[in-house]
């Protein structure tokens, strides 16, 4: 059967579909209490009964029209039954979805919820996180022992855990949680943006922590807890609204879900309110495009565990493979051949991109996916005016979008369960689902537009490499428009390479053994491959690796820095700058930032002091060794053109503002004059 098919069940035939299922995805024991229209004696009334590691669960099934919420009243059924019946789990199941009151209650009561969405997840995968046994992988179990002594032991305050997408988040820090419980009791708040986040992470805490050992209540849709819980799981806008309902002392552990949101000013501002003994970023991009300090923020670099990233992930086999086609018939060919006769970087991007008709676009993105056994493709545009033009292009009955902005909760939902259940083929998004939101069906990535951000562009990308037992690839249809897209994505295959595999962190599910059960890597191929689709392609690598031009997009600046300080935990001196860092010239970093000294303040703005002590130093030699010989302090011009290596300044005006708190010009300077003069006098 199709799982939409499930709507033209009747309650009973409803109740046997999800025992079934339960069945397959490993439960024990499932029983269906009904005989006939009669329930067995000591049941309560509730549906089924089923077992998982040993722990008994009640389980109520709601059938109803797709339109129609669970309520209040459901949930109360069930919670009456399974007291009833003194089972202490439970879970309600619908063909449908939650009111937002019924998601606060239970999470309130402890009972776990199975919509629409979830619901389809175990008739796909036949996988139930709900009372699973989890052992943490060596890679969690490494984060887990640094985090338990930064607490323990130095006495941090703060931690930023990285880890892509896929590897184990939310469990890693539940581990990290019940080791310290075992140190005091503490009271834990846990923040996500989204209540889809939510509702997931609570399932996960249960799985460490056990039902009915600990209290767990949530703040959801505007409403808070009533009476205290050890746990509690919050939406940020909702203690925003209630801040101050809550002391600042009111929890001992924090942990923020896609910390890197906390920049911003509603994340910030409840983050802030609070005094806990323990604040816990959990994120897979720690670091943001506007350069805003999310590391410092949770406790800088000393506080940086973890640091798995995307690279790290599919190197070690648990996320699938990108199978990445550049498609590039808006390349215009002539511009290409005509390079090596002179061009200008500002020119470039607008003389070699062609806008290519967008029916065109979506006619070889409709051929690509009749190549893909029931496609499923998420499309990303730029916008809601791209997303509503680009969909008259699709074949009718095989598109349809979602947007968060001015688009109905309800309306969103329902377009998504068209998507997954029906004959749609594509669903055209602008960021939505950019995090907290999986779809593991999703077997194809279409960018028709080019994003100006990396880091949103990495986001999307890991929409689709969510791994499952039947899923290994993932196809990638870009529809590039730039020359730092291109070089963006070489970039990603470089970093891929050189990331190194440790054995013990291999997915043992996502590789094959030899015959004595080790991991041969001899058995498959470890590289990703790039399909260049368009004429002149090699030319336009070519000219990348040359290096002809500045072409180097600035987040890709920054990770070459960011990368070498967390290898080395120093900066490069300005002369060795391009032989440490791949790729990088003195005059790129002149375009990008004008200066050395803006370079490292951008890239490592939690390690002021150490990269200050570097500039600062430099700053003052040269003033020491220029008055010892003329007999003056030099000017900030003169300062300035003699601080130099290969075009690029070593310093810029804002050095001087932050260390001395003075301008560059005029009497202002003239006082730091004054001050340099006494001081090498004394010495």
């Amino acid at each position: 059967m199709k799982f939409s098919d499930i709507d033209q069940l009747s309650k009973s035939d409803f109740e046997i579909f999800v025992a079934q299922l339960l069945t397959k995805s490993g439960w024990e024991n499932v029983e269906i209490t009904k005989v006939g229209s009669e329930y067995r004696h000591g049941d309560g009334g509730v549906d089924i009964f089923c077992t998982k590691q040993k722990k008994r669960f009640a389980i109520e099934c709601k059938h109803r029209k797709i339109s129609n919420k669970c309520g209040v009243d459901d949930l109360n059924q069930l919670t009456t039954g399974a007291k009833l019946a003194n089972v202490k789990n439970q879970i309600l199941v619908t063909n449908t979805y939650f009111t937002s009151e019924v998601e606060y209650r239970a999470f309130k009561l402890g009972v776990d919820l199975i919509d629409r969405n979830k619901l389809k997840d175990l008739f796909e995968l036949n996988v139930s996180e709900i009372g699973k046994t989890i052992i943490p992988h060596p890679y969690q179990q490494d984060i887990i022992n640094k985090s338990v002594k930064e607490y323990t032991v130095n006495k941090k305050k703060r931690l930023l855990i990285e880890l892509a997408t896929g590897l184990g988040k939310t469990y890693t820090v539940g581990f990290i949680t019940k080791e310290l419980f075992k140190k005091g009791n503490f009271r834990v708040l846990f923040l996500a943006h989204q209540i889809e986040i939510l509702t997931q992470s609570v399932i996960s805490f249960k799985n460490i922590f056990g039902i009915g050992n600990y209290s767990f209540s949530g703040a959801v849709a505007g409403y808070i807890p009533d009476e205290k819980t050890d746990f509690v799981f919050g939406v940020f806008d909702t203690f925003y609204s209630k801040l101050k309902e809550f002391s600042k002392n009111e929890f001992d552990i924090i942990i923020v879900d896609e910390a890197h949101h906390v920049p911003a000013n509603t994340y910030s501002a409840v983050v802030k309110y609070f005094d806990p003994k323990l604040l816990i970023g959990l994120t897979a991009t720690p670091f943001r495009t506007d350069n805003q300090d999310v590391l410092n923020f949770f406790g800088g670099r000393e506080g940086h565990l973890g640091k798995y990233d995307l690279y790290w992930a599919l190197k070690h086999r648990w996320l699938a493979f990108p199978r990445y086609q550049v498609h590039g018939h808006d390349i215009n060919q002539k511009k290409i051949d005509a390079i090596d006769k002179g061009f200008t970087v500002d020119d470039i991007d607008r003389s070699l991109f062609i806008k290519e008709k967008d029916e065109k676009m979506i006619e070889a993105l409709e051929i690509k996916s009749q190549e893909i056994e029931k496609c499923k493709a998420i499309v990303f545009c730029r916008s809601i005016r791209h997303i509503k033009h680009l969909i008259k292009y699709f074949k009718p009955g095989t598109a349809t979008f979602v947007y968060s902005k001015g688009m109905d909760g309800d309306q969103r939902r329902n377009n998504i369960r068209e998507f997954r259940e029906g004959s749609y083929k594509f669903i055209l998004t602008c960021n939505l689902f950019n995090e907290g939101i999986d779809i593991p069906e999703t077997n194809l990535l279409a960018f028709l537009r080019t994003t100006n951000s990396k880091l949103i562009w990495l986001q999307q990308l890991g929409r689709g490499l969510r791994r499952t037992s039947s899923k290994e690839f993932v196809d990638v249809f870009d529809f590039v428009g730039s020359v730092a897209r291109i070089q963006e994505i070489q970039s990603f295959q470089n970093a891929y390479e050189n990331q190194k595999i440790d054995k013990v962190n291999l997915n043992p599910f996502g590789e094959k053994m030899d015959n004595e059960n080790k991991i041969n890597l001899d058995h498959y191929d470890t590289s990703i491959k790039v399909n260049w689709s368009f004429k002149g392609a090699a030319k336009v690598l070519k000219l990348l690796k040359e290096q002809k031009y500045d072409l180097l997009v600035i987040e890709d600046a920054l990770s070459k820095l960011r990368t070498y300080f967390e290898k080395y935990e120093t900066i490069p001196i300005i002369e060795d700058l391009e032989k440490n860092l791949d790729n990088i010239t003195h005059d790129q970093i002149n375009t990008l930032f004008k200066s050395y000294y803006s370079y490292c303040n951008s890239a490592l703005p939690f390690n002021k002091d150490n990269t200050e002590k570097y500039f600062k130093n430099k700053f003052l030699n040269y003033c020491k060794d220029f008055y010892l010989e003329n007999g003056i302090i030099p000017s900030f011009p003169t300062i300035n053109e003699n601080l130099i290596n290969k075009n690029l300044p070593l310093i810029d005006d804002n050095f001087i503002k932050f260390n001395f708190g003075i301008g560059v010009r005029g009497k202002e300077f003239d006082k730091l004059k004054i001050k340099l003069k006494n001081e090498f006098n004394r010495k």
